[in-house]
């Protein structure tokens, strides 16, 4: 039985596809648009009754987009707030830039020229060349293929998934039965959501640690109350996690609270942020604090402080 969050996700991929088709076509008719995203005319009709209801609050006339189809030829008119220039800082339309890439990277995109005109548009915006080409690129880490592919099959098949996975917190390799949740791109790298059998608990899973994955025969279901969203780049404030604080350099807050599950923040007289931070293990905030290097200071507590000591002493008797 397809699970309401699946259908959801299909609605909206197809939503995302025939409106610009729709707006670039004007007058096309209802059974043409059915037969071309191969779609029941039934529910091409549900899916132009819905966009009636999306706009920005006011709901006035010029707020909500306008579609007509009553004669059987679609006709969408775009809210006038589209019209509008839109006004983005640099680091909002960066990722707005990162996030359509990835939408535009996923399986079954591959006619959303839309989307990709939109991306060239907006990549010249946030700079270009001499010859107008834009700067910006992103790219994935380049994950084994399998992986990714018996990932997908496990979550359209509702099935779960043996992944044999490095821990860079515990340092070990371990097997694991997981059910897939998600799989969604952040920072670059694929990551799994799902409920690790091995913990009993709700766990993430970079794809380019996995050494092999199979499908399992096992059902696997995604909880009703799953909701992607709570993932912050590619972490999760969990509640009653360990707090660490600390200092960030003027440099580091410019990304920094952009990616890492942030509690509190505050500005400091000399320009340094004052940041608490949630972590489910100290090894992984003593790694994060060791990578950023002079732009961290006072940290607390005396565990991490002291675990990140012990870990620059190793690395320092490692390199002479």
């Amino acid at each position: 039985m397809t699970q309401p969050s699946e259908r959801l996700a299909k609605r909206l991929k197809r939503i995302l596809l025939l409106v610009p088709y729709a707006i670039k076509h004007p007058g096309v008719s209802v059974e043409e648009l059915s037969a071309k995203f191969e779609i029941k005319k039934d529910d091409l009709v549900d899916d132009l009754n819905l966009l009636f209801m999306c706009g920005l609050p006011g709901y006035g006339p010029g707020d909500l987009i306008d579609v007509d189809f009553d004669s059987g030829y679609v006709y969408v008119r775009m809210a006038d707030y589209f019209a509008a220039p839109l006004k983005l800082t640099p680091v909002e339309a960066l990722a707005l830039y990162a996030g359509g890439a990835a939408m535009a990277s996923m399986p079954e995109m591959e006619e959303a020229d839309a989307l990709r005109r939109a991306l060239d548009k907006l990549g010249v915006a946030l700079g270009s060349s001499a010859d107008g080409s834009a700067l910006v690129d992103v790219r994935f880490e380049a994950d084994p293929s399998d992986h990714l592919r018996v990932i997908r099959e496990g979550l359209t098949e509702r099935k779960r998934v043996r992944l044999e996975y490095y821990s860079a917190s515990s340092g070990e390799l371990t097997t694991r039965e997981i059910d897939p949740w998600s799989l969604y791109a952040a920072l670059g790298r694929w990551y799994l959501v799902g409920l690790d059998h091995r913990s009993g608990e709700e766990r993430m899973f970079r794809v380019d640690r996995i050494k092999s994955a199979a499908l399992s025969d096992d059902p696997a279901d995604v909880p009703d109350d799953f909701d992607p969203s709570t993932y912050s780049g590619a972490f999760r404030d969990r509640p009653g996690q360990p707090v660490a604080s600390f200092e960030i350099s003027p440099a580091v807050a410019r990304w920094f609270e952009e990616y890492y599950p942030v509690r509190a923040a505050s500005t400091l007289p000399d320009g340094w942020r004052a940041v608490e931070l949630s972590y489910a293990k100290p090894q992984w905030v003593a790694s994060l604090i060791l990578s950023i290097g002079d732009g961290v200071r006072n940290v607390e507590p005396a565990e991490i402080a002291e675990t990140v000591r012990s870990a620059a002493r190793e690395i320092a008797a490692i390199y002479g």
